[in-house]
């Protein structure tokens, strides 16, 4: 069945319009009665279908009050350039309503000054946590700026929000990430595809809080490193001296990383062979280098060799030390 009601017209007016294009001889009477037959409709539901099509011109009266069908062709094509100049001035309306976004933000802000200033806010919610940072993000006017251990696939999905948003926006997003966040591969496909779209990602060797901030006006971190039920969920902070704290210590760390891009041409480049591989997973099982050596089958002092070697390579203090960052670069 044809549907024209995006054009305003009811089914039944089109299934009677299209039957008496078919049989025009029963346009001439109103509310034919095999008109009502042929389409199993009541005889009411004809008659209002017919006042329908009046209505919109697809049918009329001439000067001796026979009926008149409209060729569709002129019609219904009328009806399609009257639907397009509404849906045109919708359009425009809708478009014309993102002027007033200016006006409503300075009312809310105007709002929220007001108010008395939460320096520290915290929450525990899941739904209002990420309520906030989806409202963080959707205020930021200029950076984004995060750092994060580890990811998991509910962190991802939780941060995709917030940098997407930023990014599509044009703003500048820096992220701080950790080697072992590196060596995941779901967490390195996610910061390959921040990269790609903008976002300018680094690695640091040293241990990371959580953290993210928004505009160095507003920062969101845990209330506690490694959370337990009586310490969970987020503190929100807008006292200005903290902020300048952890915006401080997020540049020193920044400062320090490296690019993404350039770690893992060198991760390439350095990349360990299996034997290599093989001396580093025994480090991490052993403690002396007999049982090592026995277990590779090699000599002593061929062992202790490659620990040597694999030690100045990672800057390593000692042998677990070595093992220690051989984990967090992914080689073990």
């Amino acid at each position: 069945m044809l549907d024209l009601t995006c054009l305003g017209l009811t089914p039944a007016a089109v299934a009677v319009y299209r039957h008496l294009l078919e049989y025009p001889e029963q346009a001439g009477e109103v509310c034919h009665p095999e008109t009502a037959t042929a389409l199993d409709l009541d005889y009411d539901t004809v008659c209002d279908a017919l006042t329908e099509l009046q209505q919109y011109l697809l049918l009329s009266q001439d000067e001796q009050g026979e009926h008149q069908l409209a060729d569709p062709a002129i019609g219904i094509e009328r009806l399609i350039e009257q639907r397009f100049t509404e849906l045109n001035e919708t359009l425009r309306r809708v478009a014309a309503a993102r002027t007033a976004i200016g006006e409503l933000s300075r009312a809310f802000e105007l709002g929220r000054s007001r108010e008395l200033p939460v320096e520290i806010e915290r929450l525990e919610e899941p739904l209002a946590i990420e309520a906030r940072l989806d409202n963080l993000a959707f205020f930021t006017t200029a950076e984004l700026m995060w750092m994060h251990p580890q990811f998991g696939q509910a962190q991802i999905e939780a941060a995709r929000a917030v940098d997407l948003r930023c990014l599509h926006r044009g703003l500048r997003v820096r992220a701080v990430v950790t080697r072992s966040a590196v060596a995941d591969p779901l967490a390195l496909a996610y910061l390959r595809e921040l990269v790609g779209l903008g976002a300018e990602v680094r690695v640091s060797a040293q241990p990371l809080d959580q953290m993210v901030a928004f505009d160095r006006s507003t920062a969101v971190l845990p209330v506690s490193p490694v959370p337990h039920e009586e310490d969970r969920g987020y503190l929100v902070i807008r006292q200005p001296s903290l902020l300048a704290s952890m915006v401080r210590l997020f540049e020193q760390i920044w400062a320090g990383a490296v690019g993404l891009a350039q770690l893992l041409e060198e991760s390439a480049a350095e990349r360990p062979t299996e034997v290599e591989r093989e001396v580093l997973r025994i480090l991490a099982e052993v403690d002396k280098d007999e049982v090592g050596a026995r277990r590779m089958g090699v000599s002593l002092r061929t062992f202790r060799r490659h620990v040597a070697e694999l030690m100045q390579r990672l800057d390593a203090g000692n042998r677990f030390h070595a093992a220690l960052l051989a984990k967090e670069r992914g080689w073990i």
